[in-house]
């Protein structure tokens, strides 16, 4: 979809830099493609995030999850052990190149997070960190088993009615609560960085799960529950995005489209309020509620029947439990099934360095059936046709 005297058209690009996916409004002539791969996002493009930009970093979170589980199959006094650390500490790059990007971009104005409500999305954290959420509700959406697994290791033997509350370990949260909701977004990631460069939470699973992976799902969650589910991508018809497809009538694109050009006009206002372009009054197209039916099962019908509650965990527009219902079930999948998948083609990607012949061709047959295997899982409509490949090697 293009508009009068703009011929951009949305494309979803991944960064080889940091492997952060974002959407942008691209020219034709720039030569970026929908789906493609680049060396690195160019400056002066204004980014969307959601599905499955925030997502992409839970594989660099499964791949250490995993590895610390296996870890402990292994006497301390194995060698292999530090070999398997090598992995976790692979990842943790990875997971701080990617967490940078998105706070740097989100900090700058150039990223945003399409179709949410940051009031919404601050007064949903808040909640989370003055009175807290059910551990037991909070697994059962996202469909794991982390803060249950916390609140078992410090030796709750019943975890099912225990809260969690979003801490700040890395500042104050005094000084948090009076930020303007996109600087509270900020600070909350901010919060999570810290928490992965904290050399102390990578002496097991239990720290890391604690102070590092609750927290994001904590911050993945309350973006789910303060935005647009349009934006979640569940239409069958925004599925199999890819180079080959022409994807600017789907409902997706057609909302990313114009979300992106709405916030330039706001940011252009804001920016220079008594010399901007004049707005130009875009056509009149509002892309149709997508049908859930097709892909995930509602409460008690679509969206917008959902009647709003005024329950303590409920702050306006859809309470955590109606966001819950409606992710979908290809993308709770993909940490449950990719994870384990993620962990092994790390092992196997290490093993590919080994100078043994064998042990390198071993290493390749084990990637190529992993990735067969994630196509498979795509094919059948188990896991996003978006979700990466870890199997896949350039």
């Amino acid at each position: 979809m293009t508009f009068q005297g703009d011929n951009r058209r949305v494309a979803l690009i991944k960064s080889l830099a940091t492997n952060n996916r974002f959407y942008a409004l691209v020219e034709p002539d720039r030569g970026i493609r929908n789906a493609d791969a680049i060396a690195s996002i160019p400056e002066d493009l204004l980014l969307g995030i959601a599905y499955p930009c925030l997502e992409d970093g839970l594989n660099d979170f499964a791949v250490i999850r995993t590895t610390f589980e296996t870890l402990d199959l292994f006497p301390e006094d194995d060698p292999i052990r530090d070999e398997m650390m090598e992995i976790v500490n692979d990842a943790r790059s990875n997971l701080l190149r990617r967490l940078a990007e998105l706070h740097d971009k989100i900090q700058s104005d150039t990223a945003h997070f399409l179709g949410t409500d940051y009031s919404e999305f601050k007064d949903y954290s808040v909640s989370m960190i003055q009175k807290g959420y059910p551990r037991r509700n909070l697994d059962s959406m996202m469909k794991l088993n982390v803060f249950s697994s916390v609140a078992e290791a410090e030796g709750h033997s019943d975890a099912s009615e225990l809260l969690y509350n979003f801490e700040f370990k890395y500042a104050s949260v005094e000084e948090m609560l009076p930020l303007d909701p996109s600087a509270f977004i900020v600070a909350l990631f901010e919060e999570v960085i810290n928490s992965v460069k904290d050399d102390s939470n990578y002496r097991g699973k239990y720290p890391f799960d604690k102070h590092v992976f609750q927290k994001f799902i904590a911050v993945m969650f309350v973006n789910y529950a303060t935005t647009d589910p349009m934006f979640y991508g569940i239409n069958k018809r925004d599925y199999g995005v890819s180079g080959e497809r022409d994807m600017e009538d789907t409902p997706l694109y057609k909302a990313i489209a114009r979300e992106l050009r709405d916030i330039e006009q706001r940011l252009a206002v804001s920016r220079n309020p008594f010399n901007a372009a004049p707005i130009i009054a875009l056509p009149n197209v509002t892309p149709g509620e997508p049908d859930f039916s097709l892909a995930a099962p509602l409460p008690g019908g679509d969206f917008t029947q959902i009647q709003v509650d005024s329950e303590a965990s409920h702050l306006g527009g859809i309470s955590y439990e109606q966001a819950g219902a409606m992710l979908p079930s290809e993308l709770i999948n993909e940490e449950v099934l990719l994870g384990p998948l993620h962990s092994l083609c790390s092992a196997a990607s290490l093993l590919r360095r080994k100078t043994d012949p064998e042990t390198q061709r071993f290493a390749r047959v084990i990637l190529a059936d992993a990735s067969k295997l994630v196509q498979e899982l795509k094919r059948l409509g188990i896991v996003s046709p978006v979700a990466n490949d870890p199997g896949h090697v350039d």
